[in-house]
């Protein structure tokens, strides 16, 4: 990870259900930065990113505000064929990090490939007033009834047309109180 800011504090958000082991290399590292990489396992530098810092990797984020720099560190990491993330670069990019809302066994993958983050989150948020919490009852209510009509309904195509309609209905139920929130 080459930067300190916000938005490097963003993508160690996406990276903290992988378990990764981090170098993060900035020339200074604000404090909501150095709070969310609390719980990795890190090495901290505080200069200027140097292309050995991508020995032993396997992906580099570059997440500075400097579009020069971005670059640069993009090349490097070309040149030893390693993967890059560069922020506000979709075409300097060979991985993406999507907008993920997770409920229980539902997951939800958003993204316009780089070319407007900010459009997936909105629609990740939208998504989330949509979505019912894994933990509440009707979502397990939900799971239930799909594993009694695979017993009591065994055509797939009636079955899933039921349980669309079903879901239809719901969300018709849902959205007026989710446009008043």
């Amino acid at each position: 990870m080459v930067g300190g800011g916000s938005v490097a504090r963003a993508k160690l958000q996406a990276l903290r259900p992988t378990g990764c082991t981090l170098r993060a290399v900035s020339l200074t590292h604000t404090p909501a930065f150095l709070e969310a990489l609390e719980g990795f396992e890190a090495e901290l530098h505080t200069r200027a990113f140097r292309p050995e810092d991508l020995e032993g990797v396997h992906l580099v984020i570059s997440a500075t505000n400097d579009p020069e720099a971005n670059r640069f560190i993009a090349a490097h990491a070309r040149a030893v064929g390693l993967w890059i993330n560069a922020v506000d670069d979709a075409a300097a990019c060979d991985a993406l990090f999507p907008s993920i809302l997770r409920r229980g066994p539902f997951v939800a993958a958003i993204s316009t490939e780089g070319a407007f983050a900010g459009l997936s989150r909105v629609v990740r948020e939208a998504l989330e007033g949509l979505v019912p919490d894994a933990s509440i009852p009707e979502f397990e209510a939900l799971v239930t009834l799909r594993q009694q009509l695979k017993v009591t309904l065994p055509d797939p195509r009636r079955r899933a047309e039921l349980l669309h309609d079903i879901l239809w209905q719901l969300q018709r139920e849902t959205l007026p109180k989710a446009s008043n929130q």
